[in-house]
C-alpha cells in the first residue's frame, strides 16, 4: 500500500513543508530517519514518533518516555503496523534539546505501491540545522533579512529547497548510516584550579552535545554566567572556533584523559577536567551535575586573590563551602537545554 503524507516543521514564521510518498512496508525506524532527512537533518540525535497522541515509537538509544503514552521500540516494526488511516496525525520530535517538531498528516492512501519506498515529491523551505538550536536558526534568518554583516558568512537560507539533494541523501542514507558514530556518555571530574579548599564537580554529559556547550555547562556548574570569553585547551593548544562547534566525539576522549577549560581571560578561571568514565551506546541526552563541593567562582572579582578576600569577608553573601546541586542543575537546564520556542 502507498501512503501520501504532508509534513511541516513547526516553530518558524516561514513555511517549511514536505509532500512525501511512502510504501507501508518500510521499516518504521527507517521511516522516521528518512523523514528527518527530508527536513535536512542528519539523524545524529534522538527522536520519537507519536501516533495520534496514543502511541510513541522510540528511536535507538532513546530513554525518553511519557507515562500516558504506550511505548513501541521493536526494531522490526513497519509503517503498516501502525494501522494508519487517512487523516491520522503523527508528531516526530527530533533532538530533545533543540526540540524540533515535525508534524505529519496522512493525505491519501492507495492500494498501489510507489516506485520508491520513500520519496519527497514537493516541498518548501530549507528545514532544520544540525548543531544549532532552533532559536539560533530564527536569529540567522532575521539577520539575513536585515543583511546583517555579523551573519554574512552564514550560508543558510530558510527559503532554500533542493529536492534532488534531499532525495539523494535519503537514497544513500543506509550506506552513510554505517559510518555514523554511536553515542557515548561521559562522566567528568572538574576542579577549579588555584584554591586551598576544594571546589569541584562531577558532570554527566552526552557525546551528542557540542564542545562549546560542554564548556558552557562546566562554567555554569561553577556558577559562571557566561558573560565572558572561554576556551578549551587540550594538551598545549587551544581549540579553534570550528573545533568548538563539533560534537564531543571529536575529542576522542578516553578514561583518564585530561583537558582544561579557561573562562574569562581577565580573571583567568581554569577548570581542570578528567574523564572518569565512558559509557558506550548511551542516549540519555542529558547534561547534569551529579555531585560537587564548594561554591564556585564569583564573576568580575579580579581572580583568585580577590575571591579569597570575598570569601573571608564576614559581611559578604558568599560561602566558599556552599554547594546547591538543584540550583546549579536548574541553571544549566534553563540556560542550555530548555525548549526555546
Amino acid at each position: 500500500m502507498g501512503i501520501s503524507f504532508s509534513a511541516y516543521l513547526d516553530g518558524f514564521e516561514k513555511d517549511i513543508t514536505r509532500e512525501i510518498n511512502v510504501n507501508d512496508n518500510l521499516n518504521l525506524q527507517t521511516f522516521c530517519e528518512y523523514m528527518i532527512l527530508s527536513m535536512n537533518g542528519e539523524c545524529k540525535h534522538l527522536y520519537q514518533l507519536i501516533i495520534n497522541g496514543d502511541f510513541s515509537y522510540l528511536g535507538p538509544w532513546c530513554s525518553v518516555s511519557d507515562p500516558d503514552i504506550e511505548e513501541m521500540m521493536e526494531e522490526d516494526l513497519t509503517v503498516e503496523d501502525l494501522y494508519l488511516e487517512e487523516g491520522d496525525e503523527l508528531l516526530l520530535n527530533y533532538d530533545f534539546r533543540s526540540d524540533y517538531d515535525i508534524y505529519i498528516k496522512i493525505v491519501s492512501m492507495t492500494d498501489e505501491s510507489f516506485d520508491k519506498d520513500f520519496e519527497v515529491v514537493n516541498g518548501k523551505g530549507y528545514g532544520l540545522l544540525e548543531g544549532y538550536h532552533s532559536f539560533f536558526l530564527e536569529d540567522v534568518v532575521s539577520a539575513r533579512k536585515r543583511n546583517s554583516k555579523a551573519y554574512s558568512d552564514i550560508k543558510y537560507n530558510l527559503l532554500d529547497f533542493d529536492i534532488d539533494k534531499i532525495n539523494y541523501n535519503i537514497d544513500n542514507y543506509l550506506t552513510y548510516k554505517k559510518e555514523l558514530v554511536k553515542p557515548k556518555h561521559y562522566l567528568l571530574n572538574v576542579s577549579l584550579s588555584g584554591f586551598e579548599k576544594e571546589i569541584k564537580r562531577k558532570i554527566s554529559i552526552d557525546s551528542d552535545i557540542n564542545i562549546s556547550t560542554l564548556c558552557e555547562a562546566i562554567i555554569l556548574s561553577m556558577r559562571g554566567d557566561l558573560a565572558h570569553c572561554y576556551g578549551m585547551k587540550k594538551g598545549k593548544d587551544y581549540l579553534d572556533d570550528e573545533e568548538l562547534s563539533k560534537d564531543i566525539n571529536y575529542l576522542e576522549l578516553k578514561e583518564g584523559q585530561r583537558f582544561k577549560v579557561i573562562y574569562d581571560y581577565g580573571d583567568n578561571w581554569v577548570f581542570n577536567v578528567r574523564v572518569s568514565k565512558v559509557l558506550e551506546d548511551y542516549g540519555s541526552k542529558r547534561c547534569y551535575v551529579v555531585n560537587g563541593k564548594g561554591y564556585g567562582i564569583v564573576e568580575d572579582c579580579g581572580g583568585e586573590y580577590y575571591l579569597d578576600r570575598i570569601f573571608n569577608d564576614e559581611e559578604n553573601d558568599y560561602n566558599i563551602d556552599e554547594f546547591d546541586l538543584d540550583d546549579i542543575n536548574s541553571t544549566i537546564d534553563k540556560r542550555l537545554f530548555s525548549i526555546f520556542r
